[in-house]
C-alpha cells in the first residue's frame, strides 16, 4: 500500500531529518536574512534532481519537481526564518546566534517539506504532473509570501499551482496528530498607528498643558470596549494596543504620544467594523481630552481559511497515513499567518501537526522555552508528500 510505504520511507529518514533539524535550529536567522538556510536547502535540493526557479531574492527556495508524466501542478510550502528572542537552556540542541532563536518551529517546518521532497523524488517516475516546493521566507513579519508573488512567483512556474498545501507545529496538539479544519484557521490581521497631539509643558503646571499621556490611557480603555461592548460575542476578535511611546524628561508634559497595535479577526465584516469603531473611539476620547489624534491602519494578511473543497482533500491525505482518532479537529487560533496571501491566488490548505511532548506542558510559540517533539518529523514529511499526491490525483 503506498501510503503506509509512504509513511515507512519517512520513519527511515528520521536520522537525517533530525540532524538537519538540530543544524537549523543552532543557526536560526531572522526573517529576510536566510543566508545560510537558503544555501543549505539549494544544495540539498539539487542533489535530489529538483529544478531550482531563481526569483531574484536572496533568501527563500523555490524548486519544481517534474514528473515522469504530465499533470496538474501541486505547491507545498513551508517557513525558514526563526525570531528575535533569546533561547531558554535545556538538554536539546540550542541556537548558537545570541538573541536569536527557532520560536515558533520554523525550522521544524522547513526540513518536514525537505523530507517531502525526499520522498516524492524517488517517486518521480509515478508522479503524473509536478511538485512545487516552497521555501518561503519572512514569514514573521508577514511579507514574504508576497514578497516571492511581487517577485514573478506564479509566471516562473511550470504552471501555475492547482492547488497547495502547508502547515504549522501545533504544541497544544500531542506529537502523532494531524488538524484538519474547514473554515477558518488563523486570523486575519491589520496594524494600526495612533497619533496624539496635545500641548507640552512643565509637570508643575498641568493646567497650562494638555497631557497626552493622559489622554492616550484613556484610549487605551476606551480601545478595549471594541471587543466587549462593540462585536458580536460569537465573532472572533482581538484589538491590542502592544507599544506606546511618549516622552522623555522626567519633568516635562510631552506634547506626542504614539501607540501601535492590531486587529485580527477571523471574519472580513467584523475586522472593518473594529476598525471603524477604533477610529471614531480615538478621534472622540483624544477630543474629549483635549487633544488631536491621527489614526493609520496598515493592512496585513486575509485570514487563513480553509475551503470544504480542499479540507476534503487534505482529509483524504491525513487518514491514508494515520489512524482517524489521530486526525482532530482543534478551535481556530487568533495568530495569523501569510500562507493566507498565496491562499487569495490558489486553493490552499493549512494544516495544524501536533509537535508536543505528550503528557508535558508544552510552552506556546515565541516562548522562550518552546520546543518540537521531532518524533514528529516524519509525519510531516509524509503528511505534505501524502498531500501532493492526493491534490495531483483530485
Amino acid at each position: 500500500m503506498i501510503s503506509l510505504t509512504l509513511l515507512e520511507q519517512a520513519k527511515a529518514l528520521e536520522p537525517q531529518l533530525r540532524a538537519m533539524k538540530d543544524d537549523l535550529h543552532r543557526h536560526p536567522e531572522l526573517s529576510f536574512q536566510e543566508v545560510r538556510t537558503t544555501g543549505i536547502l539549494k544544495e540539498k535540493l539539487t542533489a535530489l534532481g529538483l529544478e531550482l526557479i531563481d526569483l531574484g531574492m536572496d533568501t527563500g527556495v523555490v524548486a519544481v519537481l517534474r514528473g515522469a508524466r504530465p499533470g496538474k501542478t501541486v505547491a507545498l510550502r513551508a517557513d525558514i526564518d526563526a525570531i528575535a528572542q533569546q533561547e531558554a537552556a535545556h538538554d536539546g540542541a540550542m541556537s548558537q546566534c545570541d538573541g536569536l532563536m527557532h520560536g515558533c518551529g520554523h525550522d521544524f517546518h522547513t526540513v518536514g517539506l525537505y523530507g517531502a521532497a525526499c520522498l516524492l523524488a524517488q517517486r518521480r517516475e509515478e508522479l503524473a504532473g509536478n511538485v512545487v516546493f516552497l521555501f518561503q521566507p519572512a514569514e514573521e513579519v508577514t511579507q514574504g509570501a508576497q514578497a516571492m508573488i511581487d517577485h514573478g512567483l506564479w509566471g516562473k512556474l511550470p504552471a501555475k499551482p492547482d492547488c497547495l498545501f502547508g502547515l504549522h507545529n501545533r504544541p497544544e496538539l500531542p506529537a502523532g496528530q494531524i488538524a484538519v479544519m474547514e473554515g477558518p484557521v488563523m486570523s486575519g490581521k491589520s496594524h494600526f498607528v495612533i497619533t496624539l497631539h496635545g500641548i507640552s509643558g512643565h509637570g508643575g503646571s498641568p493646567h497650562k498643558c494638555t497631557d497626552v499621556i493622559v489622554a492616550g490611557a484613556a484610549v487605551v480603555n476606551a480601545l478595549q470596549t471594541v471587543v466587549s461592548r462593540n462585536t458580536d460575542p460569537l465573532e472572533s476578535l482581538v484589538c491590542s494596543v502592544l507599544s506606546i511611546h511618549a516622552g522623555t524628561p522626567d519633568n516635562f508634559v510631552p506634547d506626542v504620544l504614539t501607540m501601535t497595535g492590531s486587529i485580527r479577526a477571523h471574519g472580513t465584516a467584523a475586522h472593518r467594523h473594529a476598525e471603524e469603531r477604533l477610529k471614531e473611539l480615538t478621534l472622540g476620547v483624544s477630543a474629549a481630552y483635549g487633544c488631536t489624534a491621527e489614526v493609520e491602519f496598515h493592512p496585513g494578511v486575509p485570514a487563513t481559511v480553509n475551503s470544504p473543497a480542499m479540507t476534503a482533500l487534505a482529509r483524504k491525505a491525513a487518514l491514508a497515513l494515520v489512524d482517524e482518532t489521530q486526525v482532530v479537529s482543534p478551535a481556530p487560533d487568533m495568530g495569523s499567518e501569510d500562507f493566507a496571501v498565496f491562499g487569495q491566488d490558489v486553493p490552499a490548505f493549512f494544516y495544524w501537526l501536533g509537535s508536543g511532548f505528550p503528557g508535558q506542558f508544552n510552552p506556546c510559540w515565541h516562548n522562550e522555552h518552546f520546543r518540537t517533539d521531532d518524533s514528529a518529523l516524519p509525519l510531516a514529511a509524509a503528511l505534505l508528500a501524502q498531500s501532493a499526491l492526493v491534490g495531483l490525483e483530485a
